[in-house]
């Protein structure tokens, strides 16, 4: 329990710091990896990391070939598209889940960004958006409701 209360603990401060500051200490990179392995060490497999890992290489890549074509020449997404802060923050959090619910975590976290995101510019304009704060709030959603989602998932 006390290893769960840490991780939301390091999950908050993440949101913090990447809503209020736009970045996130590095510090926080390696506990929330920690933090990952600790949660679901009984279930850490190689292979699902490597898995885990090859998904996000590829969508990096595909964003890459993307804006590369659409501007007709190589664009470097971490210069204005995609911090190395939300990179790092999404290969922290590979231990914590198996493929499909990692491919889950990131596709509906990243649709809950863009809904959070259009909610807070509601109240204040924001130039650019917080992704891993917003990650770690959905990272935090997971590890409270897991072993929910666990049961509905057998269910279907």
């Amino acid at each position: 329990m006390f290893i769960l209360l840490a991780f939301i603990a390091v999950l908050v401060l993440c949101f913090y710091q990447d809503v209020r500051f736009r970045g996130i200490h590095w510090v926080l990179f390696p506990l929330v990896l920690v933090g990952a392995i600790a949660l679901n060490w009984d279930n850490l497999n190689w292979e699902t990391m490597a898995l885990n890992l090859g998904f996000l290489l590829v969508l990096l890549l595909g964003l890459t070939l993307y804006l590369s074509v659409k501007f007709g020449e190589f664009v470097n997404i971490t210069n204005d598209f995609f911090s190395i802060g939300d990179i790092l923050f999404l290969v922290a959090m590979i231990p914590l889940f198996s493929f499909h619910w990692y491919i889950l975590f990131f596709t509906i976290g990243t649709m809950l960004t863009l809904v959070f995101h259009v909610i807070a510019t509601v109240f204040k304009p924001q130039k650019s958006i917080p992704y891993a704060g917003y990650m770690a709030l959905v990272g935090i959603a997971y590890v409270t409701f897991s072993d929910q989602l666990q049961f509905i998932t057998l269910l279907i």
